[in-house]
């Protein structure tokens, strides 16, 4: 069976969350992506990335991600990403890794506010979860 890696720099780099989403848990190391920038959704508690060459995005790669598990991830990742294949930063090595990318279409509803993960973590974690429970 094929295997997938895939880095989050969102919400799905919880733990937590991401178990919620496919139902398992899965091993995962920090890691980055250089060349793209992090924003917050308007309204919204989770953010989205567009290309930025002069910035990074630090985040969590997660490795042997089934095709099970990736298809929920499209499903949770909804319309406004598109999968993309791109190169992230392990240690000091460089991997193939399935990124969620904000689609052009919906850059404009990123506010100019960058995505914080302490600051998810602090004030809406427990309700995010609580509430990705349901679906």
């Amino acid at each position: 069976m094929a295997t997938f890696s895939v880095f989050t720099y969102g919400t799905l780099q919880f733990p937590a969350v991401m178990q919620s989403v496919i139902g398992k848990d899965l091993k995962s190391m920090p890691a980055s992506l250089a060349g793209y920038q992090r924003f917050k959704f308007k309204n919204r508690t989770f953010p989205g990335i567009v290309k930025n060459k002069a910035c990074s995005v630090d985040g969590m790669l997660y490795q042997d991600v089934d095709e099970e598990a990736l298809s929920c991830l499209d499903q949770f990742e909804d319309i406004m990403y598109e999968r993309c294949l791109l190169e992230v930063q392990l240690n000091n090595e460089v991997k193939q890794a399935f990124v969620y990318v904000t689609k052009d279409e919906y850059k404009n509803y990123l506010s100019e506010k960058e995505w914080n993960l302490e600051n998810f973590e602090k004030k809406y974690l427990k309700f995010y979860l609580r509430d990705i429970s349901k679906l």
